[in-house]
């Protein structure tokens, strides 16, 4: 037992639910391909397998002026995709 970071840096077709902005609660759209809802879905079974899950957030371009931050554990969302 002991501390573990899982780090992924990946390109694609993210950012389901755009029209949800700043404080907006992110259910995910279900859709099967859907890279933010994949990885909603690999946190939590991370936590089904027992693992305590500490902090996990999608960072939508980060360090751009345009950087949107959906934690995954909450699903709120920092920032917004809107102009």
């Amino acid at each position: 037992m002991g501390d573990f970071h899982i780090a992924i840096k990946a390109q694609g077709g993210h950012g389901c639910q755009r029209e949800l902005g700043n404080g907006d609660v992110v259910e995910g759209c279900g859709q099967t391909e859907c890279p933010d809802c994949k990885s909603r879905a690999f946190v939590k079974s991370l936590q089904a397998s027992g693992a305590v899950v500490g902090g996990a957030v999608l960072i939508h371009w980060p360090g751009t002026p345009e950087e949107v931050m959906d934690n995954l554990l909450t699903g709120i969302r920092s920032g917004s995709f809107k102009g």
